[in-house]
Order: structure tokens, then sequence, then C-alpha cells
């Protein structure tokens, strides 16, 4: 791009998100701060905050932009979104870069739809970036809201040294009193209905192999939900549920115990399970909706038609004739190559370019912003 300033300033960046569980903006600090770039991080957006972080920021880079403005309430959700939007106004007159990543294209469960297509017309539309993982997600962004310029494609980070995991499959095994010749299908992560969980529990039911079994383990997100997958799974000794938080030292038992992770939801833009999958090498079972195809590609897991009827159940059955410890390495040795130091010169050449400074780190090799 012409119109480079001849050095490259120092760059501060601005990461705001109201997610803290997910360690996907702390790893990317992380890796950033490695470069010699200054990242600190807020969980709201306003003008009045906009205003304190003048001189103090040259980029302002939005996460999960649905959860800046969540509300039950549609009053104050439309009064939440309003600052938000005022915010990015003030931000772009003061002279600060703003940056969205596509976490979700469309939001999971929220209650109002309209308000979301019109949130995120209005992001798209001020975002002097927008980060996306993939290039389904781009081509999606292009089609739904008609942003094509300065759309940058770097794939998720991984979560490999994020968690612990020091326990071996036995002892992982043991801990969840299951046995070491079976053959174990993981459900891990947030219960919710978008992800198709009773879709799951329907197809293994249909398993003639008595020698698997099912794990589903995460936080409940609809109590509701869970009471009607805890009626699902009474009766079915081979299905072990946790249906509770799972803290970050515990997680490292599930998928240790685990031949493959299961992820049939019905609607995604990213998934960030995948990637923990990878990174604790295991691979997928997912439909062929959004990133889940180039994910679970080169024989990293197993994708299944989400309109097929037995598309599933065919696909949990496909699994018994794979050789996992080949899957889980190559699945392992993706998670290694998307280390966040390694994508961290991408995401400094994005602030570069919309700030219009040069930037000498080479881009990783997956990013670009071509039309």
């Amino acid at each position: 791009m012409g119109g480079f300033a001849e050095t490259t300033p120092d760059c501060r960046v601005l990461m705001v998100s109201k997610v803290r569980m997910n360690p996907y903006v702390s790893l990317l600090q992380q890796a950033l701060r490695e470069l010699g770039i200054y990242c600190s991080t807020a969980d709201g957006f306003s003008p009045r905050l906009v205003q304190s972080w003048r001189g103090h920021f040259d980029v302002l880079h939005l996460h999960w932009l649905e959860l800046l403005y969540a509300s039950a309430s549609l009053t104050r959700s439309v009064r939440l979104l309003a600052a938000v939007l005022s915010g990015m106004v003030w931000a772009k007159a003061v002279g600060c870069k703003l940056v969205c990543t596509v976490h979700n294209l469309n939001p999971h469960e929220q209650p109002f739809p309209a308000l979301d297509r019109l949130a995120n017309r209005m992001f798209f539309a001020l975002a002097d970036a927008v980060h996306v993982h993939d290039e389904e997600t781009r081509s999606a962004l292009a089609q739904a809201y008609g942003r094509r310029e300065r759309v940058y494609v770097v794939p998720h980070g991984s979560y490999v040294g994020a968690y612990p995991n020091a326990c071996t499959r036995q002892e992982a095994r043991s801990r969840l009193e299951i046995a070491e010749s079976a053959f174990v299908y993981l459900f891990l992560g947030q219960v919710r209905r978008y992800k198709g969980i009773e879709d799951l529990v329907a197809a293994f039911h249909r398993l003639s192999d008595k020698s698997s079994y099912l794990v589903i383990a995460g936080n409940v997100h609809d109590p509701t939900y869970g009471r009607e997958l805890a009626a699902l799974t009474r009766d079915n000794a081979r299905v072990v549920t946790r249906f509770q938080y799972v803290q970050n030292s515990e997680l490292q038992y599930f998928l240790n115990a685990s031949d493959v992770c299961v992820l049939p939801y019905r609607e995604m833009t990213t998934s960030g399970a995948a990637v923990l999958a990878f990174s604790f090498g295991r691979p997928i079972i997912a439909p062929a909706l959004g990133g889940f195809t180039e994910l679970a590609m080169d024989g990293r897991g197993i994708v299944y038609d989400p309109e097929a009827s037995d598309g599933l159940l065919h696909a949990l059955r496909q699994a018994r004739g794979m050789d996992m410890d080949s899957a889980g390495q190559k699945a392992l040795a993706w998670a290694r190559e998307h280390e966040w130091r390694k994508l961290a010169p991408s995401f400094a050449r994005i602030y570069a370019e919309v700030r219009g400074v040069k930037c000498s780190l080479a881009p990783c090799g997956r990013g670009s912003n071509k039309p």
C-alpha cells in the first residue's frame, strides 16, 4: 500500500473484550508484547472511555462485538449499542484506528437478531480493518454485509501450553472411570442449544458398538436445556456427563481421556473448541460448516453433511476406522504451526497498514488482504 511513513513508530494497542474465560485475547497480547507492541485490555466501549484512552492508544482492537451491547432488555441493548457506535465514531475522530475480529458473524442465541444485523452493518462500516479466521468467513462477510476491503485472514491461534497438560491417558480415564480399552467421543465446552448436543446423544444411542463411551462436559448455559440433556442421557451408562464449568486444570482429564472430539454445531463462524482439541492432539468430528472443513482436512478429522439425517451417525462410525494416533499427531502439528508467536507478525502488519506505517515484520503465511 502507498502512503507509508518512512519509519515504524511504536504501536500501542487496546484490546476491548468482555470475554475472560477464553485466553484468546491474553495469548494474542502476550505474543504482541514479545514483538515490542504495547498492549492493554478494557471490557467496555463508549465515548467517555474513548476520551480517557485518547493519546494513550493508536489502535483499538474489538473482540466479540455482540457482547459489548448484549442485554435481555431491548431498550438496554439499544442504549448500549448506541454508546458503542458513538464511541467508535469518536475514536475515529480523535485519530484511533479500529480493528474488529469476527468471532461470531451471526451471534448465537441473541434475543434480538434484527438488532444484531444492524449492529454488524455499522461495526463493519466503521472498522478500519476486519480480521477473520478463515476464507469461508471472509466470503460470508462480503456476502452478508458487503465488507470486502481491508479484510484480513489470520487463523485462530492454538492453545498449546495455555492449559495444564501433564496427565496420562490412563490417569485421565481412571479419573472418569472409563476403561482403557474403550473408544471415547468427547463434547467439551459451553452446553448450548446451537451446538446440537442432543443430536450427538441421539446418534450415539444408535451405535451398536458397546465398547464406546460419550463424555459431555461443560457449563450449562440454559438450565432447561441442561434438564433435557440429562433426561436423554440418564438411561445410558456409557454416557458420562459433567454439566458444570470445567476448571482450566481439569481440561486435560477430559481431553486426554478422549479419542476424538465431536462438535455437532448447527451454526458456527469460529471454533475455539476445535483449536483446543488440536492443541491436545485430538482430531475432530464436525459438520461441513464454516471453517470446520478446512480445520479437519489433511487427516485432522471428519466432516459430515449436516443436512443428511444420518450424517453424524456415519461420522461416529467412520471414526472407529481411523488411525487415531496419526490423526492426533496431525492435529497437534497444526496447533504447533499456529502458535500465537507465529501469528503475531500478521497482526502487527494489520495495525501498521491501518496506521499507514511500514512494518518490517514478515506476516504469517496464511494472513492476507486480497480483494
